[in-house]
C-alpha cells in the first residue's frame, strides 16, 4: 500500500457533475511523492516524511482533490506529532476541519476529528480533546470501524483528567470492541491504556498483565514505536508495584528500542521517570 491510511470511496454530495480529472502529470507526481513519504516513514526518517507529505498536500490542494487533501493532511499531522510538533499538527488538521468550501468524505472528517482529539490531549487541553472525541463519536454513531479507537482516546482523556475508574471502563470497552473486529493493533492500544489505568488504581497485577498482552501483540505486528510504549509502561508499572529489578529490565529494553528508533525525546523521558538509584 502506498499510503499510511486506508483509502475510501469518494462521494461529493450535492454536486451536479464530477470534477474534471486531475492533470496526469500532477497526479503522477502526487503518487510519487506519497510513495516517498511512506518509504521515509518505514526508514524512520520522520523529518523527510514530513517534507514529502507537505509537498503532497500542496499538490492535492492545487488539483482540488478532497480525498487526497484530507489523506495527506492527516498523515502529515501524524508525522508532525512524532517529531514533537504538536502545534503544527493541530494547524495542519485545520486544512480539513476548518475548510467549509470543500466536501470531504465522512470517513476523512471522522479521522481528522479523532486526530484533533489526540493532538489536543498532547497539548494538555483535555476539554478540547473531549469535545473533538465526542464529535468523532457522533459521526461514528457507535458502529463505524473507528469505534474502538474512539473509546480508547476517550479512555486516555479520562485518565489524564484523573478519572481512573472511568478510564479503565472505557479502555476495557475498547478492548472488547477491537477484539470483536479482530483488530489486533487497536486491541494492543486499548490494552496499553487499560494497563495505565490499572496502575493509577493501584491494581498492579492486572495492569502488568494487560501491558504484557499489548507487548506480545505489538511484537507480532513488528511495530517498534508501540513496543517502545509497552516497555515504557511496563517499567513504570513494575516500579509502582515495587519490583525494581523488573522495572530496570523493562527500562533498559525500552531505551534500546528508543535508540534504534533514534527517538531521543522519548529516551530522555523514560530515563527521567524510571531512574536507577
Amino acid at each position: 500500500m502506498k499510503r499510511l491510511l486506508a483509502t475510501s470511496f469518494l462521494a461529493l454530495a450535492g454536486c451536479a457533475s464530477a470534477p474534471p480529472p486531475a492533470p496526469p502529470v500532477a497526479q503522477s507526481r502526487l503518487d510519487e511523492i506519497e510513495s516517498r513519504a511512506v518509504a521515509a516513514v518505514r526508514a524512520g526518517d520522520h523529518a523527510g516524511a514530513a517534507r514529502f507529505y507537505e509537498d503532497a498536500l500542496r499538490i492535492a490542494v492545487s488539483i482540488e482533490n478532497p480525498e487526497e487533501i484530507a489523506e495527506n493532511a492527516i498523515n502529515l499531522s501524524i508525522v508532525q506529532q512524532w517529531l514533537g510538533r504538536d502545534a503544527d499538527a493541530r494547524k495542519t488538521l485545520g486544512v480539513v476541519l476548518e475548510n467549509r468550501r470543500t466536501a470531504f468524505p465522512e470517513k476523512r472528517l471522522l479521522q481528522a476529528e479523532l486526530r484533533r482529539a489526540i493532538v489536543e490531549q498532547a497539548l494538555k487541553n483535555p476539554s478540547a480533546a473531549a469535545d473533538w472525541a465526542k464529535r468523532a463519536e457522533t459521526r461514528c454513531a457507535g458502529s463505524c470501524e473507528y469505534a474502538a479507537t474512539i473509546l480508547n482516546v476517550q479512555a486516555q482523556i479520562a485518565l489524564e483528567s484523573n478519572q481512573s475508574r472511568e478510564a479503565a471502563r472505557l479502555a476495557q470497552a475498547a478492548v472488547e470492541r477491537a477484539r470483536s473486529r479482530s483488530d489486533r493493533a487497536e486491541t494492543a492500544n486499548a490494552l496499553r491504556t487499560l494497563g495505565r489505568a490499572r496502575v493509577y488504581l493501584a491494581e498492579y497485577a492486572p495492569a502488568i498483565d494487560a501491558l504484557k498482552q499489548a507487548l506480545a501483540i505489538d511484537r507480532d505486528l513488528a511495530d517498534p514505536r508501540k513496543i517502545f510504549a509497552d516497555l515504557t509502561e511496563l517499567s513504570r508499572a513494575s516500579a509502582a508495584s515495587g519490583d525494581k529489578q523488573a522495572a530496570d529490565e523493562y527500562r533498559d529494553r525500552a531505551v534500546a528500542v528508543g535508540r534504534a528508533l533514534n527517538d531521543g525525546r522519548s529516551i530522555t523521558e523514560i530515563e527521567a521517570q524510571v531512574r536507577r538509584p
